[in-house]
């Protein structure tokens, strides 16, 4: 009986204790709802109270030219610079002129001068002719063994029987095998020269490259007779040699820098 006397006492506690605490509750709840009463009637007066306030801001708007403003010293000013200016782009353009006519006057100096004393040269003028001379000997072997092998490729026409057949076989198996190692040849070269054009154009085509040519062909034409006695190499195709390695060497020096710059 004291037992339960306990509990029920320690049960009365706990029932005060959770009284208490609903009774703070429903105090905080009541304060909340007073809060939200007196927020909604702000509210409520705000919407029914309002008032239309206008605040100034700045905004830009064109340039409108006022009739009562003197703009003389604008327009002077003005005048001035681009009558200096023109005057400028008519010196620049004046000077550009006079630079290129004499660039002009200088390489055709250059030119005809280095053009007469290898007229007057008789071991270059020996060169040249024996150059051409071996080029047109190249021409006609390679012709001739283009032929051979067109009759060679011909032969075929001699296993029919018929003679008239065959001798129209023969001619066509020829001019075929001929034109078409002629045209090969033809269009390889052209290539060949269309490639080494664009090169040229993109890697080589400035003023050093003009000086490089001069120098070189006044060397090898004045100090001909030198070069020959030191190498036996015609001085036309030693011409032509030196600006093959000039130009693999700016390919290869433009093709570095633009590595590095990368």
């Amino acid at each position: 009986m004291q037992a339960l006397k306990n509990d029920l006492k320690l049960a009365d506690r706990a029932l005060q204790i959770e009284k208490e605490k609903l009774r703070s509750a429903n105090v905080t709840i009541g304060e909340c709802q007073d809060k939200i009463r007196c927020l909604t009637q702000q509210r409520d007066y705000a919407r029914t109270h309002q008032k239309i306030v206008e605040i100034p801001v700045e905004k830009p708007v064109l340039y409108e030219k006022c009739e009562a403003c003197d703009r003389t010293a604008y327009q002077n000013e003005k005048a001035k610079y681009e009558t200096q200016k023109e005057r400028l782009a008519g010196q620049y353009k004046a000077k550009t002129v006079i630079f290129q006519t004499t660039l002009f006057l200088l390489a055709w100096y250059s030119l005809t001068t280095t053009l007469f004393q290898a007229v007057q040269s008789d071991v270059f003028l020996s060169d040249c002719k024996s150059f051409f001379h071996d080029a047109a000997s190249f021409i006609q072997t390679f012709i001739g063994w283009t032929i051979a092998a067109g009759h060679s490729a011909a032969q075929i026409s001699t296993k029919i029987p018929n003679a008239f057949i065959a001798g129209i076989i023969y001619w066509l198996l020829l001019i075929l095998v001929v034109g078409i190692c002629v045209a090969g040849t033809g269009i390889l070269v052209i290539l060949i020269e269309i490639k080494v054009i664009e090169l040229y154009k993109k890697n080589c085509w400035d003023f050093i490259t003009l000086l490089m040519i001069l120098t070189s062909a006044a060397v090898i034409i004045y100090f001909g007779e030198s070069i020959k006695k030191t190498l036996s190499v015609n001085l036309l195709l030693l011409f032509v040699l030196s600006q093959g390695v000039y130009v693999g060497l700016r390919c290869y020096l433009k093709n570095q820098l633009n590595t590095k710059l990368y």
